[in-house]
């Protein structure tokens, strides 16, 4: 499985960066999201845009319009992640 960084930045804000090891194929995102902010929380992308979005709480069972923001609106990077040197 390999390493990676995904890093949520706010407009004009902080950043937030997650170190996730996901096999191939799994949403990092998503994986990523549930890591920070817990797990009923979940990615949503700005319309048209395929780096901005932001974190809602779901209030049910599946994602509403009641939903809870967490965050404003963020870029999202995902980027493999530098093994540390073993001494």
């Amino acid at each position: 499985m390999a390493l990676y960084v995904v890093a949520f930045t706010e407009h004009g804000g902080s950043r937030c960066p997650c170190r996730i090891r996901a096999a191939a194929g799994v949403d990092h995102i998503t994986l990523a999201v549930q890591k920070i902010w817990g797990a009923r929380c979940y990615w949503s992308w700005m319309p048209g845009s395929d780096t901005d979005g932001r974190v809602y709480e779901r209030v049910g069972d599946a994602p509403d319009a009641e939903d809870i923001p967490r965050t404003g609106r963020m870029t999202v990077s995902i980027v493999p992640a530098q093994r540390r040197a073993r001494e």
